[in-house]
């Protein structure tokens, strides 16, 4: 399995392509910037678990490295299908019209009313984070078992992973629940581009005589047109499938590592 630096995440290319996020990620004074993210109680409750890894008591436990791989990759799969699926506007015979992660119709408020139109796919995006989130903390939890079995030293990164994992798990949270906020001001955007040229092309058919009548394309609006290929709707969906995927991506990291500790240590048994 190949490693996945955070300064490669897809998250960070994605907001940044989409102007959602401009700050640049360096790895200099790392610890100083750590420890900013933690408050006093819970840099003493970590410094206490980094005091108490050498105490460790080591039970080793068998795990079954091919069969955690082959659960991560159908896991990863899974979830990677769960987010495209979701986006399928048109709904197939038997599929539920009433589950939470079928993607909201358009309606006339929509447009007319951003802020209104926005809280049906902020709704959609975080339901999707939570369920990520319980995915991936099962995913996590299953890999640090299995490393507290493998070896001391991996049972020590195991106890690591969950230390930093539960004190950073607020300022985790909170940089996962400001990408709605973003994605808002993304479709915000695209809103009000969109009217501005509705706007535009119907003073010019004002100013040169066209009538609805001659024009019916240019002078008509509704949800449909929005859901065209390239139209303002359909490129905001685009998007947000693309964070929700990269999202993916950046919340599998800390368990992709821990399955290549894992891998390295049973290739340096044999």
């Amino acid at each position: 399995m190949s490693s996945v630096s955070v300064k490669s995440s897809r998250l960070q290319a994605v907001l940044s392509e989409l102007a959602l996020g401009n700050a640049e990620l360096s790895h200099k004074n790392f610890a100083e910037k750590l420890g900013q993210l933690i408050d006093l109680s819970g840099s003493i409750a970590l410094a206490e678990s980094l005091r108490g890894l050498q105490k460790l008591e080591f039970t080793p436990a068998t795990s079954d490295v091919s069969a955690l791989k082959s659960s991560f990759l159908t896991s990863r799969a899974e979830m990677l299908a769960f987010i495209l699926n979701s986006f399928i506007s048109e709904l197939h015979e038997g599929q539920d019209s009433s589950a939470p992660f079928i993607l909201p119709r358009a309606n006339a408020e929509t447009l007319a009313d951003p802020e209104a139109g926005f809280q049906a796919y902020q709704r959609f995006y975080n339901l999707h984070q939570s369920q990520l989130d319980h995915r991936v903390l099962v995913l996590r939890r299953q890999l640090q078992e299995a490393l507290a079995g493998q070896s001391p030293q991996l049972a020590q990164l195991a106890e690591l992973d969950r230390s930093l994992a539960d004190k950073l798990g607020d300022y985790t949270r909170k940089v996962f629940a400001s990408i709605p906020r973003l994605l808002a001001q993304r479709f915000y955007y695209l809103n009000r581009q969109y009217r501005a040229v509705q706007e535009a092309q119907r003073s010019a058919a004002d100013d040169t005589g066209l009538t609805l009548a001659l024009e019916p394309k240019l002078m008509s609006d509704s949800p449909a047109l929005w859901m065209q290929k390239g139209a303002w709707l359909d490129n905001f969906f685009t998007e947000m499938q693309g964070l929700l995927l990269a999202e993916l991506e950046l919340r599998l990291m800390p368990v992709m590592g821990l399955l290549e500790a894992l891998e390295v240590e049973v290739e340096t048994q044999k």
